[in-house]
């Protein structure tokens, strides 16, 4: 009987609890931008408006704007809405998860089964996101 190998980077969805979940290979590609971590790192654990962000992170607004809809899709960000003293509502966005953790393997030396089983993909890579408390 064949061993099952571990789940490859592609196929790997971590939930958030009731929210959709996050797509771990898309979110290691975001993080590969410089931008992308630098909104990431302005938000922290506030809920903050675009144009914030924008401040916070140095970073244009449509550059903003465009990496919260990547950070959005792949599931690590969520709108929400903001009430100022003056009553006016506006669009602010916080981060769904709360940190992540990236694993190349555990046994660096032992070569990983290739999916079709022809041979060697090297050591599997895992993304485990953390959401959240409620």
């Amino acid at each position: 009987m064949m061993e099952t190998p571990p789940p490859s980077l592609s196929a790997a969805h971590e939930e958030t609890s009731d929210k959709q979940p996050v797509d771990t290979e898309q979110l290691l590609s975001l993080l590969g931008d410089e931008y992308t971590r630098a909104i990431v790192d302005a938000l922290g654990t506030e809920s903050l408006p675009a144009r914030e962000i924008a401040t916070r992170a140095d970073v244009s607004r449509p550059t903003v704007y465009r990496r919260l809809e990547q950070l959005e899709s792949a599931g690590v960000v969520e709108p929400t809405m903001r009430v100022d003293p003056d009553g006016h509502h506006r669009q602010a966005f916080q981060l769904t998860i709360d940190g992540f953790e990236l694993s190349l393997g555990d046994q660096p030396d032992t070569p990983a089964e290739s999916p079709d089983g022809t041979g060697s993909s090297g050591s599997p890579i895992t993304l485990s996101v953390h959401a959240d408390s409620p």
